[in-house]
């Protein structure tokens, strides 16, 4: 089952809330980020039911006068064996949960719902056409986090090695044969705006999910190339056909579908780290192998010279004597000649 799209929004409440946080990024630059178009959050109390923000700024600005440093985003899965200590709020089970850090305590912000006292159906209650809202509203609800559960957010918090992570998600799932027939994004290399076609109503800014002033080439690509592949595999468990048109087997669809979890699993996976080390997601500049390494020019002899034969020391003395007796005599007749 693919993604919830929920997670856009809390990946940028993570990024730009940390921009604000430590860099006190401009409310100005980011407040109507298109993202949050048709979303409408609250902010709650886990125990109290207190509404502590109705709107995402009035929780940073709130976050940030009780000392937090920064937020973090985490998978689920985290909070498997804990028990929700109020009966009254469902908490959902989406894929993540942002986690804000104090100095001595770390609270979790996970996506809830009140349940109604006089309504008993396992559906939720709709209203008619006329009376239902346009906007996704969602509640965070505040609960801090024990000494065992700080200790797990905070192995997500360690510094990933990006180059490892990039050629593990090609052996896994780009150089499968599950991906075969995958086109390259066409916006590789442009900053990932994870709009779709009901989000993206025109209005608000339009900015990237990741702050832009960080080089973060491999996230932004990765993350298209993630959805390009999630959609292709989509398209072949919706129409199970092969190249030449033929069904595919019971065995094949089924491995095609758990190639599908694997890719959720390891999307979300990478969408966390993403989440909290945005700053450095780049890889390392690939430098090519010296072609002249191991070549060395100082005793190499020029194909096109012949070695010179080493000279016979007595012949050459004989010569050079033999030129001076000549010399001489030619002085002594030009001496004569002229008189002197």
């Amino acid at each position: 089952m693919a993604i919830d799209q929920i997670w856009k929004q809390q990946l940028t409440l993570v990024t730009y809330g940390n921009e604000y946080l430590t860099q006190d990024l401009s409310f100005n630059r980011w407040l109507q980020h298109s993202i949050f178009n048709q979303h409408q959050f609250a902010f709650r109390d886990l125990i109290t039911q207190q509404l502590l923000a109705q709107h995402f700024q009035i929780w940073l600005e709130g976050l940030k006068k009780h000392g937090v440093q920064r937020l973090s985003l985490h998978h689920s899965t985290l909070l498997v064996d804990e028990q929700n200590p109020n009966s009254n709020i469902e908490l959902l089970p989406f894929e993540y949960f942002i986690v804000s850090h104090e100095a001595q305590k770390k609270h979790a912000w996970i996506i809830g719902k009140e349940l109604p006292a006089w309504y008993t159906a396992d559906n939720d209650y709709e209203a008619p056409d006329g009376q239902q809202s346009l906007l996704r509203h969602e509640t965070l609800w505040r609960y801090e986090l024990n000494s065992k559960l700080a200790k797990r957010v905070q192995a997500d918090l360690e510094q990933p090695n990006w180059d490892d992570i990039d050629v593990f998600m090609h052996h896994e799932l780009f150089d499968t044969r599950f991906a075969q027939g995958l086109v390259p994004p066409a916006q590789l290399g442009q900053p990932y705006y994870g709009l779709s076609s009901t989000t993206d109503t025109g209005t608000g800014h339009k900015l990237a999910l990741l702050p832009t002033n960080y080089t973060a080439d491999f996230a932004h690509d990765m993350l298209y190339r993630l959805d390009a592949l999630e959609a292709l595999i989509q398209n072949k468990i919706q129409h199970p056909d092969d190249e030449s048109g033929e069904a595919l087997t019971p065995d094949q669809q089924l491995d095609l579908r758990h190639f599908a979890q694997k890719l959720d699993d390891l999307k979300a996976k990478f969408i966390v780290k993403v989440a909290n080390h945005y700053q450095t997601a780049r890889l390392s500049p690939k430098v090519s192998a010296d072609p002249f390494a191991g070549m060395s020019t100082e005793t190499r002899i020029p194909t096109s010279s012949k070695p010179k034969k080493p000279q016979d020391s007595s012949k050459s003395n004989s010569g050079n004597v033999l030129t001076l007796i000549i010399i001489t005599v030619m002085i002594c007749l030009i001496g004569y000649y002229f008189g002197l």
